[in-house]
Order: structure tokens, then C-alpha cells, then sequence
């Protein structure tokens, strides 16, 4: 006997033979899940296993063998035992292999129903499931044999008459018809669904079920439209990326147009010392700000025409934007129009400015050509682009010269193009460029109710500007731009949102749906009948409940090994290795992958660092295989490799994956990470050099930087110092906090921990302190807590310097000076916005946080602070105690001071021996923190030089700067943080 899938062994009398022909017997049965022909044994087999070669052809043979299929001569299909799924599977793969006309080869029909939806296989069900399967309309039948279980056999109706063209009827209050088509998914199998469907509804009253079904199936069903609208648009635009040609040539006529104003200016031929001494007049700026205005006027309308086009044709298209189009072009002159279109040698031929096309559509409104309208507008995103940079540069450098300018009227652009319902003008809240105290928009609309907005907007309200940004957002899937509104100008991001892998899961497929939303219970969350109303309330509810009940920041311990390999690519390959850092991430992978890596068996071994789990990434981005791997004494092992839907990866990937597993190093004990030491040999007190500086575009340089930084800063915030720091830096929050009613739990690594984990927004919460004097109170507060040695290493932890090293030089030396990035200082406008993005927000925050620490560190030591005294006597740290003798011998503190070298001594007594100018020593590597406590290096070298180096003689205990020296030198034990002082 041969044990075949789902609990089937073959009787006597009957043979088994694989795709290949051979006999099959218990012995050796092949490999699990094999596909096979089973039948008599005294039948020729030789053409049933031709018919199930044929059947395994097509796509999902193999799984569909596992349905039974009539082969011919006695012989049908079967699979091994080891197959993943139950029977459900094996029939809807094979009907969409076999089709309506095959379903007798399936055998009963009451069998296939019965396998299908059990005991709500009624005739009606069987009758909607026939319509579904001559209909093609997978995705339902799916969802209905996936949910079987849970509904009725009126509710599975329903089910398996979605996608139809007629709508169902409404199944109950606040239901609605859901008639939209889903795209089916094949390798999505109904018994994975099943289980899913069991987690999230199975809790729920059965009178519920259906209508969060159906408010599924109509979200997942609009988002797919959404996304085959977005795709329909970026079919518009061109294929080849031309943005930075097209922006060398709308720069080189923006410079021409000034030099043709300079030589005007100067009635000759100008020389670099007449470029200096010119300062343009103030109708210059005037002059140029119209002309950018109307460029913005301009893409706006090839963007709306070009949607407009892609939605309802060329013909249709053009005459819903016909006003705005002639409005536009009316925008532009003959002359203007021949100077933006003239070619220059070197440059693309692209018109400069898109007014140009603009008016070529005009001219041909009547009777437009496709080709020649697809043409015009498939430059019209780059348009948009360099425009807006060029926009944000310019008001920069005019804006006080836009006085005459900003009041000007735009009443016959209004009249053409008028307001948008993304952008209502009552809301618009921007302070008018050059406006000196005039209200807002939405402020002089509501002081005039009743006047038409068009009569009150001037050119300098800059909402024409935010209407761009919409233009553009909407182009790429998005409907309105975010804009913050700032001084002298609105900063817009147009950017569609990526979609986090976070718990909340994303809606792209019904798997995917399901998936997600089963991970959030099996990580804790509970599906609750009062938060059901729809499918969005109810995965709402799930991931609130679960941010709450078990706080999914809690970060899996990575061993250095793996670490290390985070992000590099499998040799032999194109896929990059992920490591899951928290269960986040697994959330993610799970809701995408449809497996079941999420689950509390996972993340808990993950959590104890049993296991390391991995993502394989394609170049897309997208996961193409899951990975559990375990550490041997040996080394790493493969203990589980799954694809999308837990379907077997590829053979060959298998075997790449597991030599670059074998080859890793063995792991080592978890164990404090050391930082980096800095290199202070050549430090001086201006720090380092400033950086090639020039005028930098934000845009440009937030599209370039915000992947590869925001990447890596995430790389660093999750290796282990950074989590040791900020956990210690919570501690500092919640000391700073702490009431009667708030107790602190200690933490194994010698930290404080408050009992509520607040994540990355203490760091928030940090640098909003008061400053100076919040800082001190807080450092104050937290020191008898955390202790000293532990805030200091805390504080050397630098993330967004590591991911700015880690750049590419190439790249970071193209868009120049980053390093205000890491100052303490009001950032450019170029890189106000990449100081917002994704995980370079929190580690800047961290940067700045870490800064202010020490520099109230250093400000307490000169003010002779006695916690600060204490503290040092009785735990003291080497790279601490080095930086703050620099600080305090440079800047010597109000209270007497004791010698601990000879003036002009630079060898330093004590064990360990030390020197001053070892560049290797402790002493030379403080240079760096000292700076950042306020130290004076010239006035250090000039003291030492005179006096010697000195120390407070309250830092002082019993046996003098020998014994303190020889304390502050050992190594800090993983020990509980000190007593807080009485």
C-alpha cells in the first residue's frame, strides 16, 4: 500500500506510478506531494502517465492531480502524501485547468460540491458555483469554498454570485451590492483562506460575516481599479526618463534669459566684474516670477490633460480640458514660445518650457492627431518636477522683492481653469509671498462671505503652486498633495505615500487581506463584534488593540553574523537578504506572503533568538521567499524555505540559499556591540572642514537621498547599540517623569525601563524639552538611575552618522554638503523635508538628542554640580572621565581643582599608563566628546601646558586620581544601575 495526500492509501490490486513512469511502492514513495496516476495493476499505464504529463503542463497540474482526474483505462490522478493544503484545492485548481467542460472527469458532481463547501453544498450553491466556473470567476469561488464553513448556504450565494455584472441584493443593514470584479489569485489555495477566514470571523455572530465579506471584496475590488487607473495614467508619460536632460535645458534658458537681461542692463558685452556688480531691479524679479507662475499654470494643465486622456480618450480628454489648455497657452507669446523651443547644440531638443506644448495642443483642439496629443504630453511629470524646483529655489532668493508682484489678479486663469476639490481656497491658510502681514486666503474669504473666491486670490497666495503638486500626485495614484505651510513658502510633497509593511494589512489582493489581518490575532488582537461595522473598522480595531496589548516595537535579537549579512545580495543570484527586526515586519511579509511566518510560534523562538528569520527580495522590492534559519555548534541551518503561498521555491535558489547559510559565520554570544571609536587625531576645536558647498535643489535632493539614507538609518537604528541606547534614553525620559504613581522596571543591561514602552517617540519627546535647563534637569534626574557610564555610551551612539558614511560617495559628493544633517542648528531648505522622512527622523532626533545630553553634561561639570560630582567618584567611565577632565581643565569650573600632571606632563599617572598624545590612547580619542561637552581644545593645550591637567577635587575619593583613574578603567559589568542617591 502507497499512502497517498489527504488521508488516501491504495488498496490491493492497484498500482502507482510516477510522471516519469516508474512504480511507486511504500518503501521508497517518492518525493511528498509528488504527482502520481493510480489504477489497476494489471492495466497498461503507459498512457495514463502521457495524459498526466499533459496535465501537469499546464499551470497548476501538479496541484490539480491531487482532485482525482480521470486519466483513461481505470487510472486517475493522485499526489504523495506530504501534499500541502486538503482536497478543496486540488478541485479548484483542476477546474481551472479542466474548465466547465472537464468536470465530469472530476467524478460526481455532488462529490466535487461536497469537496468544495461541505455540508452547505446545496443545489442552489451548485447552481451559483456553475455560473462562477463558465463565468471564470475564480476569485468568488475561492472566497466561497474558503468560507464554507462559516456561512451559510444562502450566505455562500451571495459569495459566488460577486464579480457577476448583475449586483447581489443587499444582505442586511449597511450592506451593499459588491459586484466588482477581483482578479483571481491561482496560487492563493482555499484551505490557507480557510484559515485565515477562521481567526478573523470565527468569533464573530454568523449574521456578521457576510457583509464583512462583502465590504472586503468591494475594498480590494476599488483598490484594483485604483491601481489599473494609476497604471492607464503612467501609460501617458514616456518610457525613457529624460528628467535631468530636460532639467539642464529649462536651467540653461533660465540662464540665458539672465544674461540677456545683464547685457541689457549694461548696454555691452559684460565681464565677470560687471556680472558681480549687477543687482537686478526689482521688475526682474517680478518679470521672472510670472514667467515661472505661468510654467506651473502650464504643467498643471498637461498633467490634468494627459489623466484626462488616459481616463477618456484622446478626444474626449482634450475637450474636458479644452478652456484650461487655451487659457494656458494664451500664457505665452509667439517670441517666448520661439526662444523656449529654439534648439541648443549639446542640450535636448525638448522645448524648455512646457507652454510650448502646451500651445501645440491649443492650435490642434479640433481635430487632435493621437499620436501627436500622446507626444505633447508624455514629458508632462518631468515638466512638473523641474518646474517646482525651479519655483522653490527661486522664492528663496527673491521673495523680498516680490512686494509689487504678489497682489497681482488671477481672475481669468480662474475663470478658465477655476478650483479644484482637492484644493477648496477657504482652507488654503498660507501667509502671501512678500505679503508684510496680509492674512491668508481662507482668512479674507471668511472676513467676505458671499464674494466669489476669484475676486479675492492673488498670484502670491501660491495656491496655483499647491495645485501643481496635486496635479502631479494625482498622476501617480494619489489625490492630494501634503503641504506644509511655512514661511515665505509652502513646502508640498508629492510623493504618493509607499505602503508600510507594517500590522495594518494592505488590501492589494483578498489573500493578502486575509493574511494580514489573521496575523494580528495570532499575535494577540481579538476581532470584536462592536468594531465590525466594515472591513476597515474591523482591521482598525485588531491593530489598536494589538499596539496596545503588546507593543510590536519589541526588537528580535540579530546575531553580528547575520547582521552583518542584512541587505547584501545571495551570491549566484539577484535576491537581497532581509532579517525580520520585529514583528512588524513579520506582520508585513505575512499579509503579502500568505503564510503563516507571524505566528506567535515564530516571533516568540525569534524573540529568544532560537531563530533568525529571513526575506529574499528581487529587485522589485518585492519578498520571494521566506526563510527560517538556526544556529548549530556547527553553524547556521535552513530549518524551513517557503515561497508565496508556502509553495516550493525553486530547486537551484534552494541550494544557493544554503551554501550562503553554511558559509556564515558560527554565532557568537549575544553581547554588548562596541561603537566605533572616532578618529581625533586631527580634531580641532571648528571640528570638521565644512563640506563643498553650492546651491542645491530640496527636490532633487530629497528624491535622490530619501531611499538609500532612510534604509540605511533604519540599518543603524537596529543594531544592537542603538537599541541599548535608546533603551537607556528611555530611561532618562521616564526619570525625568517619574511621580509616585510611576515606578520603573530595571532592565538586565544595567537601563531603566519605563513600564509603558513608548517607542521612538521619546525621542520627540526629548528634544521638545525646554533647552538648556530641561535638559540639565533631566540628565540630573536620570544619572542616579542609569549611572554615568551607561548615558555616556548611550550618547556616542551616532545612526544618522553611520548611514551618512555608508552612503555612496559618488552620490553624496553629487549632491553636496549633508552634514548640517548632523549639527544642532536650523537645517537648509534643501534638507528640511529629508530630515522628516521614514527612520532619518528618529535617527537625526537621536543625534540631536544625544548632543544636548552631553553638552548639559558638560555645563553641569563647569557649574560644579555636586549630583554630577558624585556620580563620577563612585562610577566612573574611562571615555567619559577623559572627555570631561579635557572639558573642565580647558574651562575650569568655580571650585578648587587639583593637578594631575606636572605643567607641560603629558605622560598621565596611574594604571593603566596613558598618554596624552598617544593617537591611540583614551586620551586623544576624547577629543571628540570633550568638544561636544563644550571644551575649548586651544585653551586645554594651553592650561596643559602651564598647569598641567587638572581635576575637580570633588570628583575625588579616597586614594586620589590613581584609584579613580583605576575604577573609571575597568571593565562595566552587566550589573543593576546604581542606588539613586538619598
Amino acid at each position: 500500500m502507497v499512502r497517498l495526500a489527504y488521508g488516501v492509501t491504495t488498496g490491493r490490486g492497484q498500482q502507482v506510478r510516477d510522471a516519469s513512469g516508474q512504480a511507486v511502492a511504500e518503501p521508497s514513495p517518492g518525493r511528498p506531494g509528488a504527482p502520481v496516476a493510480v489504477g489497476p495493476a494489471d492495466a497498461d499505464p503507459r498512457p495514463a502517465v502521457a495524459e498526466l504529463n499533459r496535465l501537469l503542463a499546464a499551470d497548476g497540474g501538479d496541484v490539480a492531480a491531487g482532485a482525482g482526474i480521470e486519466l483513461g483505462g481505470g487510472f486517475v490522478s493522485a499526489r504523495l502524501e506530504g501534499a500541502p493544503g486538503d482536497r478543496r484545492d486540488a478541485v479548484l485548481v483542476a477546474l481551472r485547468v479542466l474548465g466547465l467542460d472537464g468536470l465530469a472527469r472530476l467524478g460526481e458532481r455532488a462529490g466535487v460540491l461536497v469537496a468544495l463547501f461541505g455540508v452547505e453544498a446545496t443545489r442552489r450553491v451548485g447552481a451559483a458555483a456553475g455560473r462562477a466556473i463558465a463565468e471564470e470567476r475564480w476569485a468568488a469561488l475561492q472566497l466561497a469554498s474558503a468560507a464554507s464553513a462559516l456561512l451559510g448556504a444562502e450566505q455562500l450565494e451571495h459569495v459566488l454570485d460577486l464579480g457577476r455584472a448583475a449586483p447581489s441584493p443587499a444582505v442586511g443593514p449597511g450592506s451593499r451590492p459588491a459586484a466588482s470584479p477581483v482578479a483571481p489569485e491561482p496560487h492563493a489555495m482555499p484551505s490557507a483562506l480557510a484559515d485565515h477566514l477562521r481567526r478573523i470571523l470565527g468569533p464573530l455572530p454568523r449574521h456578521r460575516r457576510l457583509p464583512l465579506l462583502l465590504d472586503l471584496w468591494q475594498q480590494v475590488a476599488d483598490r484594483q481599479e485604483a491601481a489599473r487607473r494609476t497604471r492607464r495614467h503612467l501609460a501617458t508619460q514616456g518610457r525613457q526618463n529624460r528628467l535631468e536632460e530636460l532639467r539642464r535645458r529649462y536651467l540653461a534658458h533660465e540662464d540665458d534669459l539672465v544674461v540677456r537681461a545683464l547685457r541689457a542692463s549694461v548696454g555691452h558685452e559684460p565681464t565677470l566684474a560687471d556680472a558681480a556688480r549687477w543687482r537686478p531691479p526689482t521688475w526682474y524679479h517680478t518679470r521672472l516670477m510670472t514667467r515661472a507662475m505661468h510654467n506651473a499654470m502650464a504643467a498643471t494643465v498637461l498633467l490634468r490633460t494627459a489623466v484626462a486622456v488616459a481616463d477618456h480618450g484622446v478626444t474626449e480628454g482634450l475637450a474636458r480640458c479644452a478652456g484650461p489648455i487655451r487659457a494656458a497657452a494664451a500664457l505665452m507669446d509667439d517670441g517666448e514660445a520661439g526662444e523656449a523651443a529654439r534648439r541648443v547644440p549639446g542640450l535636448t531638443g525638448l522645448p524648455a518650457r512646457p507652454g510650448c506644448y502646451v500651445r501645440n495642443l491649443a492650435a490642434r483642439l479640433d481635430a487632435p492627431p493621437e499620436q501627436y496629443v500622446r507626444q505633447r504630453l508624455a514629458r508632462a511629470s518631468e515638466y512638473a518636477r523641474v518646474v517646482l524646483e525651479a519655483i522653490s529655489d527661486m522664492v528663496y532668493d527673491v521673495a523680498d522683492d516680490l512686494r509689487d508682484w504678489s497682489p497681482a489678479e488671477l481672475r481669468d486663469w480662474r475663470a478658465a481653469a477655476g478650483y479644484t476639490p482637492e484644493r477648496p481656497p477657504a482652507i488654503w491658510s498660507q501667509p502671501p509671498l512678500a505679503g508684510e502681514g496680509r492674512p491668508p486666503l481662507s482668512d479674507r474669504l471668511a472676513a467676505r462671505p458671499g464674494v466669489p473666491p476669484e475676486e479675492v486670490e492673488t498670484a502670491g497666495d501660491l495656491l496655483w503652486y499647491a495645485e501643481l503638486a496635486d496635479a502631479l500626485l494625482q498622476l501617480h495614484g494619489g489625490v492630494r498633495a501634503e503641504v506644509t505651510f511655512q514661511h515665505p513658502f509652502p513646502y508640498v510633497n508629492w510623493w504618493a505615500p509607499d505602503q508600510d509593511e507594517g500590522p495594518a494589512p494592505g488590501l492589494d489582493t483578498i489573500s493578502s487581506a486575509l493574511a494580514g489581518a489573521a496575523q494580528l490575532v495570532s499575535l494577540g488582537a481579538r476581532p470584536s463584534p462592536r468594531r465590525c461595522a466594515s472591513w476597515p473598522d474591523l482591521v482598525g480595531g485588531l491593530s489598536a488593540e494589538l499596539e496596545t496589548a503588546q507593543g510590536l516595537m519589541a526588537a528580535f535579537p540579530v546575531p553580528e553574523p547575520l547582521a552583518a549579512a542584512d541587505g547584501t545580495t545571495i551570491p549566484g543570484t539577484d535576491l537581497r537578504v532581509e532579517c525580520a527586526r520585529d514583528p512588524r515586519v513579520l506582520a508585513g511579509w505575512s499579509s503579502y506572503m500568505g503564510n503563516c511566518i507571524a505566528g506567535p510560534d515564530y516571533v516568540e523562538e525569534a524573540a529568544k533568538g532560537e531563530c533568525a528569520l529571513l526575506a529574499l527580495r528581487g529587485p522589485d522590492g518585492l519578498v520571494v521567499a521566506n526563510a527560517e534559519i538556526r544556529p548549530r555548534r556547527l553553524g547556521w541551518q535552513i530549518a524551513e524555505l517557503k515561497a508565496r503561498f508556502n509553495a516550493e521555491p525553486d530547486p537551484e535558489l534552494r541550494e544557493r540559499l544554503t551554501r550562503w547559510v553554511a558559509a556564515l559565520p558560527v554565532p557568537r554570544p549575544a553581547g554588548p556591540e562596541p561603537e566605533p571609536e572616532p578618529d581625533a587625531s586631527e580634531l580641532s576645536v571648528r571640528g570638521r572642514p565644512p563640506g563643498r558647498r553650492g546651491p542645491r535643489r530640496a527636490g532633487r535632493v530629497f528624491g535622490e537621498l530619501r531611499a538609500p539614507l532612510a534604509e540605511l538609518a533604519g540599518r543603524a537604528l537596529a543594531r544592537p547599540a542603538a537599541v541599548a541606547a535608546l533603551d537607556t534614553l528611555r530611561a532618562l525620559d521616564a526619570a525625568r517623569r517619574l511621580t509616585p504613581s510611576r515606578t520603573l522596571s530595571r532592565t538586565s543591561a544595567g537601563s531603566a525601563r519605563p513600564v509603558r514602552d513608548e517607542g521612538l517617540d521619546v525621542l520627540t519627546a526629548l528634544r521638545r524639552l525646554p533647552y538648556p535647563s530641561g535638559m540639565e534637569r533631566a540628565c540630573l534626574a536620570a544619572l542616579p538611575v542609569t549611572g554615568l557610564p551607561a548615558l555616556w555610551q548611550a550618547t556616542g551612539v551616532r545612526p544618522l552618522a553611520l548611514a551618512l558614511e555608508a552612503l555612496d560617495p559618488e552620490l553624496r559628493a553629487r549632491l553636496g554638503d549633508l552634514d548640517p544633517l548632523l549639527a544642532d542648528a536650523p537645517l537648509p531648505g534643501r534638507l528640511r523635508e529629508l530630515a522628516r522622512y521614514g527612520a532619518i527622523a528618529p535617527a537625526r532626533s537621536m543625534e540631536l538628542v544625544a548632543r544636548r545630553v552631553r553638552a548639559a553634561l558638560g555645563r553641569l561639570a563647569r557649574a560644579a554640580d555636586p549630583a554630577l560630582a558624585r556620580q563620577i567618584a563612585r562610577h566612573p567611565d574611562r571615555d567619559a572621565l577623559c572627555a570631561l577632565v579635557i572639558a573642565v581643565t580647558g574651562r575650569p569650573p568655580a571650585e578648587p581643582m587639583s593637578p594631575i600632571t606636572a605643567s607641560g606632563e603629558h605622560a598621565v599617572p596611574g594604571r593603566p599608563r596613558s598618554d596624552l598624545d598617544d593617537p591611540a590612547g583614551p586620551w586623544r580619542r576624547a577629543l571628540l566628546g570633550a568638544v561636544e561637552l563644550g571644551a575649548d581644545l586651544d585653551a586645554f593645550r594651553d592650561r596643559v601646558a602651564e598647569g598641567g591637567l587638572r581635576v575637580p577635587v570633588s570628583w575625588l575619593g579616597d586614594g586620589g586620581w590613581p584609584a579613580l583613574w583605576q575604577r573609571a578603567c575597568r571593565p562595566h559589568r552587566a550589573a543593576p544601575p546604581p542606588r539613586p542617591d538619598p
